[in-house]
This record gives C-alpha cells, sequence and structure tokens, in this order.
C-alpha cells in the first residue's frame, strides 16, 4: 500500500493549511493508500543540534517524536507540508522540521531514502498568491538532496480568514485532485 506522510505546522487546527491537507488526505485515502499525519505543534521534538551525527549514520542522534515521524518517511511514497506564513516565512515548527530532515541527505548531499513527490500547502495573509514566490523557491531548492520532488505549491492567499480554503471550491478541488497525484503512477 502506498503511504503519504503529512507534516502540519499551522496551530489551528480547523484553519486554511490543515483543510487543504485534509482534501488532499481524503484523495489519498480514496485511492486506497494510507495518508499519516504529523501535527509539529502537539509533538515532543528538539531543534537540529548541528552534532553532525546524521553524516555517520542514517538517522539523527536525537530520539523523539520527530525522528519518529521522519522514519515513516523514508518509507513513503510522497510527503506533504503545511504551513501558515508568518513575517513572510514559514512557521518555527517547519523550519525545525526542515533542519531535523538533515539525515535523509548523504555525506554527498544526494536522497539517502529515494526520490518521493512532494507537496507544500502555504496560508498567507497577502492577498497575492505569488508575494513570497522567490521564497517559497528558495525553500523548494532544498527538496532534491532531501529525495523529494515537488509536484505542487499550494497557496491559500488571504488567509486571515481561517475559513477561506473551505469556502473556496477551486481551492478544495485542487486540493482533492493534487492528492490523488501523490499516490497516482
Amino acid at each position: 500500500m502506498k503511504k503519504v506522510v503529512f507534516f502540519n505546522g499551522s496551530p489551528r487546527s480547523d484553519g486554511n493549511t490543515v483543510s487543504i491537507m485534509n482534501a488532499m488526505a481524503k484523495a489519498v485515502r480514496d485511492c486506497g493508500a494510507e495518508a499519516k499525519f504529523y501535527n509539529l505543534l502537539k509533538m515532543k521534538y528538539r531543534a537540529c543540534q548541528g552534532c553532525f551525527g546524521c553524516r555517520f549514520q542514517e538517522d539523527c542522534t536525537i530520539k523523539d517524536e520527530i525522528s519518529e515521524a521522519i522514519n515513516e518517511l523514508k518509507t513513503a511514497d510522497a510527503v506533504v507540508i503545511g504551513s501558515p506564513i508568518y513575517m513572510m516565512q514559514v512557521c518555527g515548527p517547519i523550519k525545525n522540521l526542515y533542519d531535523r530532515f538533515f539525515p535523509l541527505t548523504d555525506m554527498e548531499w544526494k536522497p539517502r531514502f529515494g526520490t518521493k513527490k512532494a507537496i507544500t500547502v502555504y496560508s498567507q495573509g497577502a492577498d497575492d498568491p505569488h508575494a513570497y514566490e522567490s521564497y517559497f523557491e528558495y525553500l523548494h531548492s532544498l527538496f532534491p538532496m532531501f529525495g523529494f520532488k515537488l509536484i505542487d505549491c499550494m497557496i491559500c492567499a488571504e488567509g486571515n480568514d481561517p475559513s477561506r480554503a473551505d469556502t473556496n471550491q477551486e481551492i478544495m478541488l485542487h486540493a482533492y485532485e493534487a492528492g490523488m497525484r501523490l499516490v497516482k503512477d
């Protein structure tokens, strides 16, 4: 069975980021695959310590809930990473997650665990969906070394309204179709 790992960095359990990710997860399940969710704000974990232990072994030296989630990711077929945009950047938990993805790369900055489809989901207060495009491109430039092949970047603009995604049929349809693409060959 195919597996998709979802990392949610939003503190809003009923906000736009979660709504979009839930629509994707429904599509994943409707296609007969497993959707495994991690809500970063409810997990106990530490930030990367910069010890470089993962350069010499395939696992992080820190043993916590994030290391368990990353172990799930190693055997997954796809990943979805969702974050609200705070102060023109991803939220802190997602930045910490990216740092903790370091064990996914080998000593030559190549992926250790194959290539996985990836989708990012961002909810932003700005009304222009392209407002942070160069920042997103920078973040996504990290993905090849993690073994992530970005197939979509969903942006919910005007996201200060936590029901913006739920009330936008186009966004929800896009999310469902994107979820299907994660598990279809």
